[in-house]
Protein backbone atom coordinates (compact mmCIF):
# COMPACT_ATOMS: atom_id res chain seq x y z
CA UNK A 1 0.00 0.00 0.00
CA UNK A 2 2.88 2.56 0.95
CA UNK A 3 4.92 1.88 -2.47
CA UNK A 4 1.27 2.57 -4.22
CA UNK A 5 0.93 6.10 -2.53
CA UNK A 6 5.08 6.80 -3.30
CA UNK A 7 4.53 5.91 -7.01
CA UNK A 8 1.17 8.22 -6.71
CA UNK A 9 3.26 11.27 -5.24
CA UNK A 10 5.74 10.93 -7.58
CA UNK A 11 3.84 10.95 -10.33
CA UNK A 12 2.43 14.07 -8.94
CA UNK A 13 5.59 15.71 -8.89
CA UNK A 14 6.17 14.89 -12.27
CA UNK A 15 3.06 16.03 -13.36
CA UNK A 16 3.29 19.10 -11.77
CA UNK A 17 7.02 19.73 -13.24
CA UNK A 18 6.25 19.19 -16.69
CA UNK A 19 3.11 21.89 -16.21
CA UNK A 20 5.82 24.76 -15.71
CA UNK A 21 8.02 23.78 -18.44
CA UNK A 22 5.03 23.76 -20.67
CA UNK A 23 4.64 27.10 -19.61
CA UNK A 24 7.91 28.11 -19.85
CA UNK A 25 8.44 29.10 -15.89
CA UNK A 26 11.85 28.38 -14.69
CA UNK A 27 12.46 25.02 -12.59
CA UNK A 28 14.39 25.35 -9.51
CA UNK A 29 15.05 21.22 -9.44
CA UNK A 30 14.91 19.72 -5.49
CA UNK A 31 17.71 17.28 -4.40
CA UNK A 32 16.95 13.98 -4.09
CA UNK A 33 17.04 14.41 -0.10
CA UNK A 34 14.19 17.05 -0.26
CA UNK A 35 12.22 14.99 -2.66
CA UNK A 36 12.74 11.99 -0.31
CA UNK A 37 11.64 14.13 2.54
CA UNK A 38 8.32 15.33 0.69
CA UNK A 39 7.26 11.94 -0.08
CA UNK A 40 8.08 10.65 3.47
CA UNK A 41 5.89 13.16 4.66
CA UNK A 42 3.21 12.66 2.31
CA UNK A 43 3.08 8.97 2.89
CA UNK A 44 2.79 9.23 6.74
CA UNK A 45 0.03 11.88 6.55
CA UNK A 46 -1.82 9.18 4.45
CA UNK A 47 -0.95 6.56 6.58
CA UNK A 48 -1.97 8.70 9.48
CA UNK A 49 -5.77 9.12 8.16
CA UNK A 50 -6.54 5.68 7.03
CA UNK A 51 -5.75 4.58 11.02
CA UNK A 52 -7.91 7.64 12.16
CA UNK A 53 -10.42 6.34 10.31
CA UNK A 54 -9.86 2.50 11.36
CA UNK A 55 -10.08 3.80 14.91
CA UNK A 56 -13.36 5.48 14.33
CA UNK A 57 -15.54 2.79 12.36
CA UNK A 58 -18.58 5.09 13.21
CA UNK A 59 -17.94 6.72 10.23
CA UNK A 60 -18.57 3.56 8.58
CA UNK A 61 -19.90 1.07 10.66
CA UNK A 62 -22.74 1.93 13.66
CA UNK A 63 -21.86 -0.09 16.90
CA UNK A 64 -25.16 -1.48 18.20
CA UNK A 65 -25.25 1.07 20.93
CA UNK A 66 -24.99 3.82 18.13
CA UNK A 67 -27.50 2.21 16.02
CA UNK A 68 -29.80 1.52 18.86
CA UNK A 69 -30.05 5.01 20.06
CA UNK A 70 -31.32 6.50 16.90
CA UNK A 71 -34.07 4.38 17.62
CA UNK A 72 -37.35 5.95 18.77
CA UNK A 73 -38.06 4.48 22.52
CA UNK A 74 -41.71 3.70 22.54
CA UNK A 75 -43.79 2.50 26.39
CA UNK A 76 -45.89 -0.35 27.15
CA UNK A 77 -47.81 -2.28 26.85
CA UNK A 78 -48.66 -1.42 23.55
CA UNK A 79 -50.05 -3.73 20.80
CA UNK A 80 -48.21 -4.22 17.05
CA UNK A 81 -50.35 -5.02 14.52
CA UNK A 82 -47.94 -4.87 11.37
CA UNK A 83 -49.76 -5.33 8.22
CA UNK A 84 -49.96 -4.41 4.58
CA UNK A 85 -52.90 -2.94 5.45
CA UNK A 86 -51.04 -0.17 7.27
CA UNK A 87 -47.79 -0.46 6.13
CA UNK A 88 -45.86 3.42 6.07
CA UNK A 89 -44.98 4.93 2.65
CA UNK A 90 -41.96 3.98 1.23
CA UNK A 91 -40.74 7.62 1.54
CA UNK A 92 -41.20 7.18 5.27
CA UNK A 93 -38.97 3.50 5.41
CA UNK A 94 -36.71 4.11 8.33
CA UNK A 95 -32.92 3.31 7.23
CA UNK A 96 -31.78 0.19 9.27
CA UNK A 97 -28.58 -1.26 9.50
CA UNK A 98 -29.19 -4.91 9.83
CA UNK A 99 -25.08 -5.40 10.52
CA UNK A 100 -25.16 -3.73 13.72
CA UNK A 101 -28.47 -4.99 15.37
CA UNK A 102 -27.27 -8.39 14.16
CA UNK A 103 -29.69 -9.79 12.46
CA UNK A 104 -27.53 -12.86 11.04
CA UNK A 105 -27.66 -13.84 14.55
CA UNK A 106 -31.47 -13.60 14.57
CA UNK A 107 -32.16 -15.82 11.55
CA UNK A 108 -30.91 -19.05 10.89
CA UNK A 109 -31.34 -18.28 7.42
CA UNK A 110 -29.99 -14.86 7.21
CA UNK A 111 -27.66 -15.99 3.84
CA UNK A 112 -30.45 -16.98 1.52
CA UNK A 113 -33.26 -14.34 3.47
CA UNK A 114 -30.58 -11.38 3.52
CA UNK A 115 -31.04 -10.70 -0.36
CA UNK A 116 -35.10 -10.06 -0.16
CA UNK A 117 -35.16 -8.74 3.38
CA UNK A 118 -36.04 -4.88 3.76
CA UNK A 119 -36.13 -3.28 7.15
CA UNK A 120 -38.26 -0.54 6.84
CA UNK A 121 -39.28 0.69 10.46
CA UNK A 122 -37.76 -0.16 14.06
CA UNK A 123 -38.21 0.96 17.81
CA UNK A 124 -37.10 0.44 21.62
CA UNK A 125 -38.62 -0.49 24.28
CA UNK A 126 -37.66 -0.15 28.22
CA UNK A 127 -38.75 -3.43 29.51
CA UNK A 128 -35.54 -3.88 31.80
CA UNK A 129 -32.52 -2.35 33.09
CA UNK A 130 -30.62 -6.36 32.46
CA UNK A 131 -31.51 -5.95 28.63
CA UNK A 132 -31.95 -3.91 25.60
CA UNK A 133 -35.09 -4.95 23.26
CA UNK A 134 -35.95 -3.69 19.66
CA UNK A 135 -38.83 -4.46 17.61
CA UNK A 136 -37.86 -4.36 13.53
CA UNK A 137 -40.55 -4.21 11.11
CA UNK A 138 -39.53 -5.75 7.96
CA UNK A 139 -40.50 -6.79 4.13
CA UNK A 140 -39.15 -10.16 3.69
CA UNK A 141 -40.66 -10.28 0.44
CA UNK A 142 -42.64 -8.52 -1.82
CA UNK A 143 -45.67 -10.94 0.25
CA UNK A 144 -44.33 -11.05 3.44
CA UNK A 145 -44.11 -8.74 5.92
CA UNK A 146 -43.27 -9.03 9.80
CA UNK A 147 -42.26 -7.50 13.25
CA UNK A 148 -40.04 -9.26 15.55
CA UNK A 149 -39.04 -8.17 19.17
CA UNK A 150 -35.22 -8.96 19.65
CA UNK A 151 -33.95 -8.69 23.31
CA UNK A 152 -29.97 -8.42 23.59
CA UNK A 153 -27.56 -8.18 26.31
CA UNK A 154 -25.98 -5.47 27.70
CA UNK A 155 -23.00 -5.52 25.16
CA UNK A 156 -25.12 -6.05 22.28
CA UNK A 157 -25.04 -9.79 21.81
CA UNK A 158 -28.81 -11.17 20.85
CA UNK A 159 -30.35 -13.22 23.90
CA UNK A 160 -33.64 -14.30 21.97
CA UNK A 161 -36.41 -13.51 19.83
CA UNK A 162 -39.86 -13.73 19.03
CA UNK A 163 -42.08 -12.90 15.64
CA UNK A 164 -44.79 -10.51 16.94
CA UNK A 165 -47.13 -9.36 14.25
CA UNK A 166 -46.83 -10.97 10.48
CA UNK A 167 -49.43 -10.85 7.29
CA UNK A 168 -49.03 -12.22 3.85
CA UNK A 169 -50.30 -11.22 0.33
CA UNK A 170 -50.34 -14.56 -1.09
CA UNK A 171 -53.83 -16.36 0.17
CA UNK A 172 -53.86 -14.50 3.25
CA UNK A 173 -53.77 -17.65 5.22
CA UNK A 174 -52.58 -16.05 8.44
CA UNK A 175 -52.14 -12.96 10.20
CA UNK A 176 -51.11 -12.13 13.43
CA UNK A 177 -50.73 -9.49 16.10
CA UNK A 178 -49.70 -8.82 19.44
CA UNK A 179 -49.57 -7.33 22.77
CA UNK A 180 -46.37 -6.59 24.44
CA UNK A 181 -46.16 -6.09 28.46
CA UNK A 182 -43.27 -5.71 30.57
CA UNK A 183 -43.26 -9.72 31.61
CA UNK A 184 -45.21 -11.08 28.57
CA UNK A 185 -46.43 -11.47 24.51
CA UNK A 186 -49.62 -12.07 24.23
CA UNK A 187 -49.60 -13.10 20.50
CA UNK A 188 -53.41 -13.37 18.46
CA UNK A 189 -53.04 -15.45 15.44
CA UNK A 190 -55.97 -15.02 12.84
CA UNK A 191 -56.29 -17.59 10.67
CA UNK A 192 -58.93 -17.93 7.75
CA UNK A 193 -61.04 -20.20 9.31
CA UNK A 194 -60.03 -19.66 13.03
CA UNK A 195 -58.01 -18.16 15.46
CA UNK A 196 -55.68 -18.81 18.50
CA UNK A 197 -53.73 -17.24 21.63
CA UNK A 198 -49.92 -17.64 22.36
CA UNK A 199 -48.39 -16.20 25.24
CA UNK A 200 -44.66 -15.70 25.66
CA UNK A 201 -42.83 -15.05 29.21
CA UNK A 202 -40.16 -12.46 29.00
CA UNK A 203 -37.82 -13.78 32.08
CA UNK A 204 -35.92 -11.32 34.01
CA UNK A 205 -32.63 -12.49 31.79
CA UNK A 206 -34.28 -11.26 28.55
CA UNK A 207 -34.92 -15.04 27.29
CA UNK A 208 -38.22 -15.75 25.97
CA UNK A 209 -40.72 -19.15 27.01
CA UNK A 210 -43.79 -19.99 25.08
CA UNK A 211 -46.25 -20.65 27.55
CA UNK A 212 -48.50 -23.64 28.08
CA UNK A 213 -51.54 -23.82 29.05
CA UNK A 214 -51.08 -24.45 32.68
CA UNK A 215 -48.16 -21.34 32.53
CA UNK A 216 -50.78 -19.07 31.39
CA UNK A 217 -53.31 -19.75 34.15
CA UNK A 218 -50.65 -20.09 37.26
CA UNK A 219 -48.91 -16.24 35.62
CA UNK A 220 -52.80 -15.34 36.10
CA UNK A 221 -53.72 -16.78 39.64
CA UNK A 222 -49.95 -15.13 40.69
CA UNK A 223 -51.13 -11.76 39.73
CA UNK A 224 -54.45 -11.72 40.52
CA UNK A 225 -53.46 -12.75 44.02
CA UNK A 226 -50.42 -10.34 44.33
CA UNK A 227 -48.15 -13.56 45.21
CA UNK A 228 -44.36 -13.02 45.58
CA UNK A 229 -42.87 -14.42 42.93
CA UNK A 230 -39.42 -14.87 45.30
CA UNK A 231 -41.86 -17.12 47.30
CA UNK A 232 -42.86 -20.06 44.74
CA UNK A 233 -41.53 -23.08 44.16
CA UNK A 234 -42.82 -23.91 40.51
CA UNK A 235 -42.55 -27.87 40.92
CA UNK A 236 -45.28 -28.16 43.16
CA UNK A 237 -47.22 -25.91 41.44
CA UNK A 238 -50.45 -27.66 39.90
CA UNK A 239 -53.08 -27.27 37.57
CA UNK A 240 -56.07 -29.20 35.95
CA UNK A 241 -59.36 -28.81 33.79
CA UNK A 242 -62.32 -29.97 35.60
CA UNK A 243 -63.64 -33.12 33.43
CA UNK A 244 -67.22 -32.10 34.54
CA UNK A 245 -66.69 -28.61 33.26
CA UNK A 246 -64.21 -27.97 30.61
CA UNK A 247 -64.17 -24.16 30.57
CA UNK A 248 -63.05 -24.11 34.35
CA UNK A 249 -59.75 -25.05 36.08
CA UNK A 250 -58.02 -25.45 39.31
CA UNK A 251 -54.94 -23.77 39.81
CA UNK A 252 -52.98 -24.55 43.19
CA UNK A 253 -49.88 -22.31 44.00
CA UNK A 254 -47.95 -23.39 47.59
CA UNK A 255 -46.13 -20.27 48.95
CA UNK A 256 -43.55 -20.41 50.66
CA UNK A 257 -43.74 -18.25 54.48
CA UNK A 258 -40.95 -15.88 55.03
CA UNK A 259 -38.59 -16.73 57.01
CA UNK A 260 -39.51 -20.28 57.10
CA UNK A 261 -36.77 -21.38 54.30
CA UNK A 262 -34.17 -23.32 55.11
CA UNK A 263 -31.76 -26.17 53.80
CA UNK A 264 -34.27 -28.95 52.97
CA UNK A 265 -37.29 -27.27 55.33
CA UNK A 266 -39.84 -25.16 53.94
CA UNK A 267 -43.01 -24.26 55.32
CA UNK A 268 -45.90 -23.13 52.88
CA UNK A 269 -49.48 -21.24 52.58
CA UNK A 270 -52.05 -22.50 50.32
CA UNK A 271 -53.83 -20.98 47.55
CA UNK A 272 -56.57 -22.54 45.92
CA UNK A 273 -57.36 -20.48 42.98
CA UNK A 274 -61.07 -21.67 41.09
CA UNK A 275 -60.65 -20.40 37.34
CA UNK A 276 -62.66 -19.55 34.13
CA UNK A 277 -60.45 -20.42 31.00
CA UNK A 278 -62.33 -18.55 28.56
CA UNK A 279 -62.46 -15.08 29.93
CA UNK A 280 -59.07 -15.76 32.29
CA UNK A 281 -61.05 -14.88 35.36
CA UNK A 282 -60.09 -16.00 39.25
CA UNK A 283 -63.84 -17.08 40.35
CA UNK A 284 -63.05 -18.18 43.65
CA UNK A 285 -59.66 -18.40 45.91
CA UNK A 286 -59.25 -20.19 49.13
CA UNK A 287 -56.33 -19.79 51.22
CA UNK A 288 -54.83 -21.15 54.75
CA UNK A 289 -52.12 -20.68 56.50
CA UNK A 290 -49.37 -22.88 56.97
CA UNK A 291 -50.05 -22.77 61.22
CA UNK A 292 -53.09 -25.33 59.74
CA UNK A 293 -52.35 -26.61 56.09
CA UNK A 294 -49.88 -29.03 57.27
CA UNK A 295 -47.83 -28.05 54.17
CA UNK A 296 -44.48 -28.40 55.79
CA UNK A 297 -41.24 -30.07 53.99
CA UNK A 298 -38.48 -31.22 56.25
CA UNK A 299 -37.25 -34.69 56.76
CA UNK A 300 -40.98 -35.73 55.60
CA UNK A 301 -40.38 -34.11 52.26
CA UNK A 302 -43.77 -32.88 50.11
CA UNK A 303 -42.40 -33.62 46.99
CA UNK A 304 -46.24 -33.43 45.03
CA UNK A 305 -49.34 -31.97 44.94
CA UNK A 306 -51.91 -33.21 42.76
CA UNK A 307 -55.33 -32.04 41.78
CA UNK A 308 -57.92 -34.89 41.68
CA UNK A 309 -61.07 -34.98 40.18
CA UNK A 310 -62.86 -38.05 40.62
CA UNK A 311 -66.72 -37.78 40.67
CA UNK A 312 -66.72 -37.36 44.58
CA UNK A 313 -70.02 -36.32 44.22
CA UNK A 314 -71.23 -35.64 47.87
CA UNK A 315 -74.58 -33.67 46.92
CA UNK A 316 -77.07 -34.06 45.20
CA UNK A 317 -76.02 -31.04 43.19
CA UNK A 318 -72.01 -30.44 44.45
CA UNK A 319 -69.57 -32.31 43.09
CA UNK A 320 -66.32 -31.68 44.93
CA UNK A 321 -62.43 -31.75 43.60
CA UNK A 322 -59.59 -33.14 45.98
CA UNK A 323 -56.20 -31.27 46.57
CA UNK A 324 -53.42 -34.29 46.97
CA UNK A 325 -50.46 -33.84 48.96
CA UNK A 326 -47.79 -36.40 48.67
CA UNK A 327 -44.71 -36.81 51.53
CA UNK A 328 -41.47 -38.82 50.95
CA UNK A 329 -39.42 -39.56 54.18
CA UNK A 330 -35.66 -39.19 53.37
CA UNK A 331 -34.55 -42.62 55.59
CA UNK A 332 -33.06 -45.03 53.21
CA UNK A 333 -33.27 -48.00 56.67
CA UNK A 334 -37.10 -46.81 57.20
CA UNK A 335 -38.78 -45.35 53.90
CA UNK A 336 -42.05 -43.88 54.84
CA UNK A 337 -44.59 -42.55 52.27
CA UNK A 338 -47.77 -40.41 52.58
CA UNK A 339 -50.99 -39.22 50.80
CA UNK A 340 -53.40 -37.10 52.37
CA UNK A 341 -56.30 -35.76 50.14
CA UNK A 342 -58.42 -32.56 51.15
CA UNK A 343 -61.94 -31.80 49.42
CA UNK A 344 -63.65 -28.23 48.13
CA UNK A 345 -66.96 -27.43 47.17
CA UNK A 346 -68.18 -24.30 45.68
CA UNK A 347 -70.78 -23.24 49.11
CA UNK A 348 -72.54 -19.79 49.59
CA UNK A 349 -70.00 -18.32 46.88
CA UNK A 350 -66.67 -19.27 48.07
CA UNK A 351 -64.76 -22.39 47.92
CA UNK A 352 -64.58 -24.24 51.20
CA UNK A 353 -63.09 -27.34 52.42
CA UNK A 354 -65.27 -30.54 53.89
CA UNK A 355 -62.40 -33.05 54.03
CA UNK A 356 -59.02 -31.96 55.69
CA UNK A 357 -55.76 -33.68 54.86
CA UNK A 358 -57.44 -37.55 55.31
CA UNK A 359 -55.04 -39.92 54.74
CA UNK A 360 -55.51 -42.17 51.57
CA UNK A 361 -52.17 -43.68 51.37
CA UNK A 362 -49.01 -44.73 53.81
CA UNK A 363 -46.78 -47.01 53.60
CA UNK A 364 -43.73 -47.45 56.46
CA UNK A 365 -41.06 -50.05 56.44
CA UNK A 366 -37.69 -51.40 58.23
CA UNK A 367 -35.17 -52.32 56.00
CA UNK A 368 -31.97 -54.02 58.23
CA UNK A 369 -30.38 -55.99 55.25
CA UNK A 370 -29.58 -59.40 54.87
CA UNK A 371 -32.79 -60.69 53.36
CA UNK A 372 -34.42 -58.68 56.54
CA UNK A 373 -37.38 -56.33 55.73
CA UNK A 374 -40.69 -54.99 56.01
CA UNK A 375 -43.02 -53.00 54.54
CA UNK A 376 -46.60 -52.43 55.54
CA UNK A 377 -48.95 -50.29 53.29
CA UNK A 378 -52.44 -48.70 53.71
CA UNK A 379 -54.20 -47.45 50.63
CA UNK A 380 -57.86 -46.28 51.27
CA UNK A 381 -60.50 -46.02 48.41
CA UNK A 382 -63.40 -43.14 48.76
CA UNK A 383 -66.58 -44.40 47.62
CA UNK A 384 -69.74 -42.27 47.85
CA UNK A 385 -72.76 -43.55 49.80
CA UNK A 386 -76.07 -43.33 49.53
CA UNK A 387 -76.82 -42.41 53.13
CA UNK A 388 -76.88 -39.03 54.11
CA UNK A 389 -75.74 -36.99 57.75
CA UNK A 390 -76.54 -33.48 57.39
CA UNK A 391 -77.98 -33.65 53.98
CA UNK A 392 -74.16 -34.92 52.54
CA UNK A 393 -73.45 -38.54 51.07
CA UNK A 394 -71.37 -40.20 53.67
CA UNK A 395 -67.94 -41.23 52.34
CA UNK A 396 -67.15 -45.33 52.74
CA UNK A 397 -63.85 -46.17 52.74
CA UNK A 398 -62.48 -49.33 51.39
CA UNK A 399 -58.44 -49.72 53.45
CA UNK A 400 -56.56 -51.82 51.31
CA UNK A 401 -53.87 -52.79 54.22
CA UNK A 402 -50.38 -55.09 52.44
CA UNK A 403 -47.85 -56.60 54.92
CA UNK A 404 -44.69 -57.33 52.82
CA UNK A 405 -42.23 -59.49 54.15
CA UNK A 406 -38.50 -60.38 53.10
CA UNK A 407 -36.46 -63.20 55.15
CA UNK A 408 -34.73 -66.12 55.00
CA UNK A 409 -36.35 -69.29 54.79
CA UNK A 410 -35.11 -72.37 56.66
CA UNK A 411 -32.59 -72.92 53.76
CA UNK A 412 -30.84 -69.67 54.26
CA UNK A 413 -32.42 -68.44 51.18
CA UNK A 414 -34.43 -64.91 50.17
CA UNK A 415 -38.09 -65.71 50.33
CA UNK A 416 -40.98 -63.16 50.64
CA UNK A 417 -44.51 -62.94 51.64
CA UNK A 418 -47.16 -60.74 51.32
CA UNK A 419 -50.62 -60.92 53.65
CA UNK A 420 -53.32 -58.81 52.59
CA UNK A 421 -56.39 -57.75 54.46
CA UNK A 422 -59.37 -54.90 54.51
CA UNK A 423 -60.88 -52.65 56.75
CA UNK A 424 -63.53 -50.52 55.85
CA UNK A 425 -65.03 -47.19 58.32
CA UNK A 426 -67.75 -44.39 56.97
CA UNK A 427 -67.04 -40.40 57.20
CA UNK A 428 -69.88 -38.26 58.25
CA UNK A 429 -70.34 -34.92 57.28
CA UNK A 430 -70.98 -32.59 60.77
CA UNK A 431 -72.54 -29.31 59.22
CA UNK A 432 -68.60 -28.49 59.08
CA UNK A 433 -66.33 -30.91 57.78
CA UNK A 434 -66.31 -34.75 57.29
CA UNK A 435 -65.07 -36.97 60.20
Amino acid sequence: MKNIYILFILMFLSCAQKTKENKGESIEFETPVDVAVEIENAVEAKADEIEAAAQSPSEYFPTFREELQKLKLKSVPLVDSTSFGNLTHKGDYQKINTEALKLAKVYKNWKELKSNYRAIDAYRLKLSKDFYTVVITALQSDEVIESRLINYDLEGNVIASEMIAYDELVESWVRTKSTIETDRITINYQYRVSKETGFVKIEPNGKLRMLNISDIFYELVIDELNINRSKLMPVLQAFKILPNRPHEAIVVIPEIVEGSEEEHYFTFNTHIAYVNMENKQVLFHYFESSKTNGWVSDAIMLTEIIIDTAPYTITENERAFGVKTHFVGSSRANPYENDRLSLFIIENNSLQKVLHNFEVKKGTGEINGGCDERYLLEEKTLIISEEKTNAYFDIVIKNKITNSLLFKDENGDCDEKDTIFTKTLVLKFDGKTYK
